[in-house]
């Protein structure tokens, strides 16, 4: 393997996903530690009125880069913001824009993708999977390209007892051009429908077009040198940019917020199984040092996981999530921090109807008595649905 920081000298490199939590750690990393970098080109779309040039400028007052405005303002300048979003074709890049990646772009890190576990199956597919396809497809017109890094999954080969490094057919079989035919086809609302019917093993539309997107990852090696990456559960910084930190309280990191808050008792599953969780800049690591493994003709695939390197049970999680909120509870902590694993779904659908829904009418009655709105019920039930994503 070449040394890093011959690697990535002078190099221009295309980010996906930038504005996500995995991709704002990756800007952050390779910014401070390669100042030879020449640009970093990044992927912004219009959201939430704002303009891309509006939320480019709010990006890089973010937290995250707070170690390089204080000592490093001038590598912020390497960041070149494109108009783009990964659901429209070509990425919705204007024809200068294209132009300008296609001639100058040598590592692309592909790391956008809808999380949410419980997304609308049109939406899943044309984010994770069909958007992999059209910048694949553009990575065939850049003649400087040495390597393209796929952010997948660890859990995109559901049922397998072991999953080595290696693309496996996806379960059920899915031809993925028919797949990518049939989303852009089928009207949203009927397709939608088939989720239940064709994810398979799958427990959710996010592990299921993550594993067709890695078939069409695997039919492109031939011409892209390729590498995948699949990290298992990604959570808060071990020690970069600075210990603990974390920009979302989605998955893992809810669960464990709403255990501290005490709005949560009951947790469907085993405790005794392990909890595969690695810390966000475990995996930004990764990523850099696996971009130099990319090759034609083969896809080098990286599984970011704990393994039995250091593993941790879903009890020993609990217990410790327990420990420091009660050690030190939060300022909008509702009950005391208690709650139980439950094999038993019937036992499980009774303590979430007694010690989540029944508490949080109460307390949703009591705030709109002082006219406030009410707030602890929604959150029971968003919790719900994620659960129930998790669980089929």
């Amino acid at each position: 393997m070449f040394e890093p920081e011959n690697f990535y000298k002078d190099a221009v490199i295309f980010v996906t996903g930038a504005t996500g939590f995995v991709g704002k750690t990756l800007l952050e990393k390779l910014l401070w530690s390669f100042p030879q970098i020449a640009h970093i080109y990044i992927l912004i779309r219009e959201k939430s009125g704002l303009t891309v040039a509006q939320r480019y400028q709010d990006f890089v007052q973010h937290k995250i880069f707070e170690r390089l405005r204080t000592h490093f303002p001038e590598r912020l300048e390497k960041l070149v913001y494109l108009k783009g979003n990964i659901e429209c074709d070509d990425f919705g890049l204007s024809s200068n824009d294209r132009q300008l990646l296609c001639a100058h772009v040598q590592i692309i890190f592909h790391s956008a993708a809808t999380v949410r576990f419980n997304e609308r199956l049109k939406v899943a597919a044309c984010v994770n999977a069909i958007g992999t396809w059209h910048l694949l497809e553009l990575c065939k017109q850049m003649p400087n390209l040495k390597s393209f890094v796929y952010v997948s999954t660890a859990y995109c080969n559901p049922g397998r007892k072991f999953v080595d490094e290696q693309i496996y057919p996806t379960l059920p079989p899915v031809n993925w051009k028919m797949f990518v035919d049939c989303t852009n086809k089928i009207p949203d609302a009927y397709f939608n429908s088939l989720a239940n019917y064709i994810k398979g093993p799958h427990p959710n539309t996010y592990t299921f077009t993550k594993s067709i997107a890695e078939q069409i990852v695997n039919d492109y090696k031939q011409c892209v040198p390729i590498v995948i990456v699949r990290p298992s559960i990604v959570t808060a910084a071990h020690r970069e940019p600075y210990p603990g930190w974390i920009d979302n309280i989605q998955g893992i990191t809810g669960i464990m917020m709403e255990i501290g808050k005490g709005t949560i008792s009951s947790i469907l599953g085993d405790k005794d199984i392990i909890c595969d969780i690695i810390p966000v800049d475990f995996v930004v690591n990764s990523l850099i040092l696996m971009a130099q493994k990319a090759t034609l003709g083969r896809v080098y695939i990286a599984n970011a996981t704990s393994g039995v390197t250091n593993p941790i049970t879903w009890a020993r999680l609990g217990c410790l999530t327990l420990k420091w909120s009660r050690i030190y509870p939060t300022k909008r902590i509702m009950m005391y921090p208690h709650f139980k694993y439950r094999k038993s779904f019937l036992m499980h659908e009774i303590a979430v109807i007694i010690l989540h829904y029944v508490p949080a009418l109460l307390m949703d009655l009591l705030t709109l008595l002082r006219q406030k709105r009410k707030f602890v019920l929604p959150i029971a039930k968003k919790f719900r649905q994620a659960c129930l994503a998790g669980e089929r």
